[in-house]
């Protein structure tokens, strides 16, 4: 059967530049009130090799690509409409690269390029979040980690409330219940949202050695193996009865700190470090050549009016008294500039130096403690406009390769709302 695949949004490199995961066109924080079905999805994630891509072609009826083992073979995220139930304006369903992708993709870059996707191509409302995941009875970081994610699809104004509408599928068995092979990934939810209660389903696909020779009891509801056409009425039901569609709501902020704009889960997790205050002149004398220039000129015409005093009127020793009081400016000044340096540079003449430095942004001395510009205390740029510095959460074990001497400060963006017209999707 055909199918239909929307615009695949543009693939997230692992490096750790800025580029990598471009902001996307603000829009605001104020709820869809007319959506049409046409805007909402069912997103499927979870660790490669769950069953994520099967899961899609069963329900919608699409022949996409599925792979085997921890090699991912989708390799972008893609929307994909459902033919089988296209007569009620069924949700799109979005595929995307899985977790714990073996060619060592990202999982923080797999979300934001999902959530990337769902802007881009306006699908707000989330109708499912379909989580596979293999059977497990106990929570690992892995699954902690996925469980995360998930929570990230509402802010904290719902938080949690996009748990009424995960879907846990566990493709494999090795309990006697679905809910107990599923017993990992619903703790790992309830540690990311204490009040998460995910519906579960699991199964084994039936071969057709089962189907000959079991009758359809004791194969759907001890061995639990289901053929595909039974697996999707079980999704049908499940999805019946979820609760109606939850908003994915993308904010519009700015951060004080690097100046990255957009929903807070798209920004790079860069930032600036700590504020300090600096300068963003240069150093400089004191006294400019110009003024010293003025100052000698002064005491040059001032020698030779006292010398025209004292060689025309008595009294000339007052008059070379007055000597030092015309050519001190100009010497001293003279003095200052010569001897005066920054507070890191070697002295000009032995040992003798003279710190008093100006900054040109504001003429402020170069040891006067604060400073008329808020700086990054470890880059120095200027604070909330140059392009950040430091990893502000720790890389994920697949960011972490090629990467090399980076540094992790611990801290959240500094984030203000930013106001701007037509905001709405």
């Amino acid at each position: 059967m055909g199918h239909t695949v929307y615009e695949e949004s543009k693939a997230v490199d692992d490096s750790d530049s800025k580029e990598d995961i471009p902001l996307l066109p603000l829009k605001g924080k104020e709820k869809t009130k007319n959506w049409k079905p046409s805007d909402s999805c069912v997103v499927v994630v979870g660790t490669t090799g769950t069953g994520k891509t099967s899961t899609i072609n069963i329900y919608t009826g699409s022949e996409l690509e599925v792979g085997e083992g921890a090699q991912s073979v989708t390799g972008t995220t893609i929307a994909v409409e459902d033919e089988i139930h296209a007569n009620v304006n069924a949700p799109r369903w979005i595929d995307n690269p899985g977790w714990s992708d073996s060619d060592g993709k990202s999982d923080n870059l797999v979300f934001k390029e999902l959530l990337s996707h769902m802007q881009t191509n306006k699908l707000p409302m989330v109708k499912a979040v379909v989580w596979c995941v293999l059977p497990q009875p106990r929570m690992d970081s892995t699954l902690q980690a996925q469980a995360k994610f998930i929570d990230m699809f509402t802010d904290k104004n719902d938080k949690g409330k996009i748990w009424a509408n995960v879907v846990i599928i566990c493709k494999g068995k090795l309990a006697r219940t679905a809910y107990e092979d599923c017993q990992g990934a619903r703790m790992a939810a309830k540690n990311a949202f204490t009040l998460a209660d995910p519906m579960c389903l699991g199964y084994e696909f039936a071969s057709d050695e089962v189907l000959e020779g079991a009758s359809e009891k004791l194969r759907k509801e001890s061995l639990r193996m289901l053929t595909k056409e039974e697996i999707r009425i079980e999704l049908e039901r499940i999805f019946d009865d979820l609760p109606p569609c939850v908003q994915v709501v993308f904010s519009n902020q700015r951060c004080q700190a690097c100046g990255q704009t957009g929903d807070p889960r798209l920004m790079e997790d860069k930032c600036h470090r700590n504020k300090k205050g600096g300068h963003t002149g240069k150093l400089e004398q004191r006294f400019s050549k110009l003024q010293i220039g003025v100052a000698a000129a002064g005491g040059v015409a001032g020698i030779a009016g006292l010398t025209t005093a004292a060689v025309l009127a008595p009294g000339a020793e007052l008059a070379l008294l007055a000597l030092p009081v015309v050519m001190g400016p100009g010497t001293v000044m003279s003095g200052h500039r010569f001897l005066n340096s920054s507070s890191t540079s070697q002295s000009p003449c032995g040992g003798i130096k003279i710190v008093d430095m100006r900054w040109s942004c504001c003429g402020a001395q170069e040891l006067a403690p604060g400073g008329c510009t808020d700086l990054c205390d470890l880059c120095g740029a200027v604070w909330g406009k140059d392009p950040p510095c430091v990893l502000i959460r720790h890389p994920d074990s697949n960011l972490q390769q090629g990467m090399v001497g980076y540094e992790v400060h611990v801290k959240n963006h500094d984030l203000v709302d930013i106001a701007i017209e037509h905001n709405k999707f």
